[in-house]
This record gives structure tokens, C-alpha cells and sequence, in this order.
């Protein structure tokens, strides 16, 4: 297609530019980079190195995308014309965790980069020299992400350990509407219609209209996941005053969610739709690929409302947009409306050097072309999904028959396993109107705009702990978050939480509640000092 070689074309050559516009870095290496370079190695232009090298990178693929990334039309982008081959060493998500361990733990035959590394593992084998640090190679070698991190402070300080040093560069999408949870309430407009009530707007209309359902003969009123993130019931606890999450800050001090009045309402509230059958009974064991299985089954919708990010990629094709959202938080008993102003999507641990690599200068090159913004933006949308339009705007491609929606904006991009920073203007730049005619899609910045007076800054922010308090926090953890799970399964199908909740504060208490809490308050408190230089 002409719009998808204009695209790579153009990228190409302002990569080019870019690189040359470079004359001024100093010749000198500093920091990690000290010592001669590779007479192979060109600081500036096309190709990075004279001579082709291979650099082995490890980390995982959506299995949408597959593992044959050197055939993505933004991989070959980035590795055109720069001498440089990649040898991928990609496993599927759900096995990534164990490999990357594995690699971790023996310390042997490493990769020369390792993709999708937890935060700890950011820190804990930067400090070993596993992972080598990357500021000074940053400021040498990558204008592109010298420049989004000059233009997003907050990244920066997303990436940074408490010892000053950056181990790993990011995934970082700083589009305003992502500031918004992707857990939503769907409601069945449909089934709406056919009771003869409006989209609820409180709580106790929202069980009401459940109870409507169920008195049609609707089997699952309300399904979700316990605990499952996007797919949980996050949505509800904004309307009694606190949101899912583990950690908050109000007023700058730091608050454990389930320890809260707040949280215990939510708990009731849930109990109350459990004991009249109006939530699935399943939502405690449910997979998400079951839950979507439960919403796509039949030729009519069977499920009155669920949560999640949207309907239209997992539930029936005849019956996506029978599904709408109230927008807005419902409102609760006392009043309360929240919803959480998100941390920006920023994912730390995507790519990182390690000491098994013989061409880090080369590598940062490499990985700098990730982060050119048209290439950043191709990153995130995927190349088939946009079209460029004349007046620098694009519009969306929709998906071919035989694809679905994810399939689609996957088919040509890492998306979410590789690095990119994609920005607000960026994001003003896709024309969302017609991802589906007459609604809102979760998409769409105006959905944000919505919702944007019911945001709450209480969310934890981004931060690095220090291996001692990582140590700290693997101590509490596991036995706190286990034992507040099984409490809230309990107390949400049996009920019971008002008679023993003091005596569950007491037992929390006994668990290192406090020294759990003190140290996300210590860190919260270093983030802000910092934050604030």
C-alpha cells in the first residue's frame, strides 16, 4: 500500500537526520562508555556499524503478533540501513517469567538485551552490574529519547533507581485519556429497554436494574473477576470514597485500601448483589478468556452488564454495541463519585542492556529509533491500523474481515513488549471517529473529558524502591494481600464483615501492617523530594 511505504520512507529519513544533527555530542566517552569505541562503530548516521553485528534479545510476544518480529513492518523500519541483525529469543507470556528468572538467577549465556523485567529485578540486578547503567549512553547516544524525557519529567523519574542510575528504558504512553482506569462498568442497553429503566447513574439504581434482569429470566445479571484488574469490580468502589488499589495517597500520606471504612462499605455492597444472585457466582475462579467466552456465547447477549475496557472485542460481534457505560462513577449512598486519575502508562522494565553485551554504544543507537516519534507512533498504533492524512492527522483502518479488532492493531508491532514513547500530541493526532458510529469508545479523548471532573489524584505514583525496601516488601506482601483475598471472599458470598472487622484491623496489625505501610510512605516521601529538585 502507498501509505505504508510513504510512512516507513519518511521515517527513514528523518532517522537520518536526526542522527546527523548529532555533531555536537562530545567525542569523549563518560561514565559507562568510557574507553575507546569500536572503530566499527559510527556515533552518527547511517549505518550504526560498518561491519554487521548480531545482537540475541530475549523477552516475550503476544501471541497475536507472533515471534517472528525481523517481519513486522516496524522492526524492519527500525533495522533498516543500520548494519545491525536481531536475533530474537522470544517466549510466550506465560512462560516468560520462568525463562527470564532462569536467565537471571544463572547469570550465564545472557542476551545482550532482556525485554520485560520487573521493577525489582530493575534495581536488584542493576546494583549487581547484570544490567549496566544507561544515562550517560542515553545523553550520548539517543537524541530521540533525550528529548521525550525532556519533555516528560515524569519518566524520567519513573526510570531512575533510588542510586541515581537508569538500568532500563521504557514503554511510556503519555496520552491524558490513559489517565483514566480502563476498568468500566458495560451495562446491556438492550436488556435496559426491554425492563424499561434508563441507564442507572447511583448505586442502588445500578441493583435495581441488576434485579430486572434477574426477574426476566437473566441468568448472570453481573459478571467479573475478583481481583482481576481491568476485568474486576474496581469501577464500584469509586462511589463509596476509595478505589481499587493496593496503596493510596491522600493528603500525602500513604493509606492501605483494605484496611480502610471505605473499602468495608465496598465489601458490603458486593455482598449485597452476591446474596440475591445478581453477581456471577463464578467471579472468583473465572479466567478472563472464560469470562469472554461467557459474553461472546449465543446469537443474543445473556449477560447484563460486565467490566472491562470495552465490549467491542469481547463480547458477540451481533451485539458489541448493545453494550454502553454510564461514563461517569455511579454515585453512591453518601454521595461519593470517584474515579482514579491513573499514573501515566509508563512500563520500566522493557528494555535493558546487560554486561554480556559487547556493543551497548551501538545498541542505544539501535533501540533510539524506537523512540523517533513517527516511529513511536507506528509502535503504538500499528502501521496497517492508521492512514496518514493530508492535513498530518490519521485516520483509523479498520479491521478486515477475518480480523479482530486486537488482531489488527497488533498485526505489524510489538505494541506493548517493546519500548516506545508516544505523546499526548500524538494521541490528538488519531482521528477515533469512526471506531464505531454514534457512541463513545473508551478510545476517544472525549471519553476522557467525561469523566475527567470525578478524577481523584490518590494513586501511588511510579516509583523504585531500594533493594532493602523490596526485601521489606516481599516480607508483608504474600501473607497481607492472601489472607485480606480469602477475608473479602468470605465476607463478600457469606457476609459477616461487620461483626469481625476490628478483629481482622487486629490480625492485619499482628502481620506488619504498619512497618508494611511506612515503607511505601518512606519511598513516596524520597519520590516527592526528588521529584521535586
Amino acid at each position: 500500500m502507498k501509505w505504508k511505504r510513504s510512512w516507513l520512507t519518511l521515517f527513514l529519513i528523518v532517522s537520518v537526520i536526526a542522527g546527523c544533527s548529532d555533531t555536537d555530542a562530545p567525542k569523549e566517552s563518560q561514565g559507562q562508555s568510557e574507553g575507546p569505541i569500536n572503530e566499527n562503530f559510527n556515533e552518527t548516521g547511517l549505518p550504526i556499524v560498518n561491519e554487521p553485528i548480531t545482537l540475541r534479545i530475549a523477552g516475550s510476544y503476544d501471541a497475536r503478533t507472533g515471534s517472528n518480529w525481523n517481519e513486522l513492518e516496524t522492526i524492519k523500519a527500525i533495522n533498516e540501513g543500520t548494519n545491525i541483525n536481531i536475533e530474537w529469543q522470544l517466549s510466550p507470556g506465560s512462560d516468560w517469567a520462568e525463562k527470564r528468572n532462569l536467565l537471571l538467577a544463572a547469570s550465564k549465556d545472557l542476551p545482550d538485551v532482556m525485554l520485560k523485567v520487573t521493577t525489582s529485578d530493575v534495581v536488584t540486578y542493576g546494583s549487581q552490574g547484570v544490567f549496566i547503567p544507561l544515562e550517560d549512553l542515553i545523553d550520548k547516544y539517543a537524541p530521540n529519547l533525550v528529548h521525550f524525557l525532556e519533555q516528560y519529567p515524569e519518566v524520567r523519574n519513573a526510570i531512575t533507581a533510588p542510586d541515581g542510575h537508569i538500568y532500563s528504558l521504557p514503554l511510556a504512553n503519555m496520552a491524558e485519556y490513559k489517565r483514566s482506569d480502563g476498568n468500566i462498568l458495560w451495562i446491556n442497553t438492550t436488556w435496559l429497554e426491554k425492563v424499561g429503566m434508563e441507564m442507572p447513574t447511583t448505586t442502588d439504581e445500578f441493583r435495581e436494574a441488576l434485579r430486572a434482569f434477574k426477574a426476566q429470566g437473566m441468568e448472570i445479571p453481573l459478571t467479573g473477576i475478583y481481583n482481576g484488574g481491568q476485568y474486576g469490580f474496581g469501577f464500584l468502589y469509586g462511589s463509596f470514597g476509595t478505589l481499587d488499589q493496593k496503596f493510596l495517597v491522600k493528603d500525602d500520606k500513604v493509606e492501605f485500601v483494605r484496611a480502610t471504612p471505605e473499602y468495608k462499605e465496598v465489601i458490603k455492597y458486593l455482598h449485597s448483589l452476591y446474596a440475591e444472585g445478581l453477581i456471577d457466582q463464578e467471579a472468583f475462579s473465572l479466567e478472563s478468556q472464560q469470562m469472554f467466552s461467557k459474553l461472546s456465547a449465543g446469537e443474543e447477549a445473556t449477560i447484563g452488564a460486565f467490566f472491562g475496557w470495552s465490549p467491542d472485542q469481547i463480547t458477540g460481534v451481533g451485539y458489541n454495541w448493545d453494550y454502553e457505560s454510564p461514563i461517569a462513577p455511579l454515585k453512591g449512598p453518601d454521595g461519593q463519585q470517584a474515579s482514579g486519575y491513573m499514573n501515566a502508562q509508563i512500563d520500566v522494565g522493557i528494555f535493558t542492556i546487560t554486561k554480556a553485551n559487547k556493543h551497548p554504544e551501538a545498541t542505544m543507537r539501535w533501540v533510539d529509533r524506537a523512540f523517533e516519534p513517527e516511529m513511536s507512533f507506528m509502535l503504538r498504533q500499528g502501521p496497517n491500523r492508521v492512514k496518514k492524512l493530508p492535513d498530518n492527522t490519521y485516520e483509523i483502518v479498520p479491521e478486515p474481515e477475518g480480523f479482530s479488532a486486537g488482531e489488527w492493531r497488533v498485526k505489524e508491532t510489538p505494541y506493548n513488549s517493546f519500548v516506545y514513547g508516544f505523546t499526548n500530541e500524538q494521541q490528538e493526532q488519531l482521528d477515533v471517529t469512526n471506531l464505531k458510529e454514534g457512541r463513545l469508545d473508551p478510545d476517544s479523548p472525549e471519553w476522557y473529558e467525561l469523566r475527567k471532573p470525578y478524577l481523584e489524584k490518590w494513586i501511588y505514583p511510579q516509583v523504585l524502591f531500594t533493594n532493602e525496601q523490596y526485601n521489606g516488601i516481599n516480607r508483608y506482601q504474600t501473607d497481607i494481600g492472601n489472607y485480606t483475598d480469602q477475608t473479602a471472599g468470605k465476607w463478600i458470598t457469606t457476609g459477616g464483615i461487620e461483626e469481625e472487622w476490628e478483629q481482622y484491623i487486629k490480625t492485619l496489625n499482628q502481620m506488619g501492617l504498619e512497618d508494611y505501610i511506612g515503607i511505601y510512605q518512606q519511598a513516596y516521601d524520597t519520590y516527592m523530594k526528588n521529584a521535586s529538585k
